[in-house]
């Protein structure tokens, strides 16, 4: 079944930016992360598509920032196939692929039902694999030969373990090693592939656990105080311009790399 397509582009002036004339696909694009970095590659003039399983928001967020949206499930590889087709067949082409889909889990290893192990994963790490997969197909067809940007999304607990991350951290880790090798294989056919790694980011994935705080303002206060650049970082402006860098020609020499957003928490402990 072809995806749910909302389109409002024409209602948005976009300036002449660093992705003009690109094509994107940004995944799980309605909210958060992927809304923050479809911001981006908007006003940066790329012809942006988002994918989301929430219609209702997808469709909000599209119209809001001018892009197009597309209903998918990540972790079901016919919808990555007939909305792969759709981005080619209405964008000419696939230059960037932005794999930000994913849900969080935080539970002990030995409390962890092996459905929710295996929920994770499939979207967390099988749905990158599937993006990688027919992202890759794309790009090798795309008009004047073979180039494009992967931009995988993993997390600093992608790099070292955290407490109750016992699926979310092997989804994330598995991502960052997933990204190498789709690096190293497909570089011969410029296609780059690199993952970016957030820490703390002010998105709605926040919102119930302040919600739940006896004090919303203390707790955020007391998270801000584990931070050595003090503050929680924004979707748009740490992960969407790190994001339109990466998927930008001025990053053509960079591939299979982690890229590290996280105001320095991976670092040490503040004073």
């Amino acid at each position: 079944m072809l995806p749910v397509i909302l389109n409002n582009k024409s209602e948005v002036n976009h300036r002449m930016g660093r992705l003009q004339d690109k094509v994107a696909l940004i995944t799980g694009g309605a909210s958060g992360l992927g809304r923050g970095i479809a911001q981006r590659f908007c006003e940066e003039g790329a012809t942006t598509f988002i994918s989301d399983i929430n219609d209702e928001l997808g469709a909000a967020t599209a119209n809001a920032l001018g892009a197009t949206y597309l209903r998918q499930n990540v972790a079901d590889e016919a919808q990555w196939q007939a909305v792969i087709q759709t981005v080619v067949e209405r964008g000419g082409r696939l230059d960037i692929l932005v794999n930000n889909a994913g849900i969080f889990s935080n539970c002990p290893v030995d409390e962890t039902p092996l459905e929710q192990w295996q929920q994770v994963l499939d979207v967390n790490l099988t749905g990158v694999f599937l993006g990688c997969k027919h992202g890759v197909r794309a790009m090798k067809t795309n008009p004047g030969g073979p180039a494009g940007s992967i931009i995988n999304l993993s997390s600093v607990v992608g790099l070292r373990g955290q407490l109750g991350g016992a699926s979310y951290s092997a989804s994330k880790g598995g991502v960052r090693l997933l990204t190498k090798t789709v690096a190293v294989e497909n570089a011969p056919h410029g296609i780059r592939c690199n993952s970016i790694h957030p820490g703390v980011i002010d998105t709605p994935i926040m919102d119930p656990m302040f919600a739940a705080a006896p004090d919303p303002t203390a707790l955020r206060q007391q998270i801000e105080r584990t931070l050595p650049i003090g503050y929680m970082g924004d979707p748009a402006r740490d992960i969407g311009n790190m994001a339109v860098y990466l998927g930008a020609d001025e990053s053509l020499y960079i591939t299979g790399t982690e890229m590290v957003v996280d105001g320095g928490m991976t670092v040490g402990l503040p004073h």
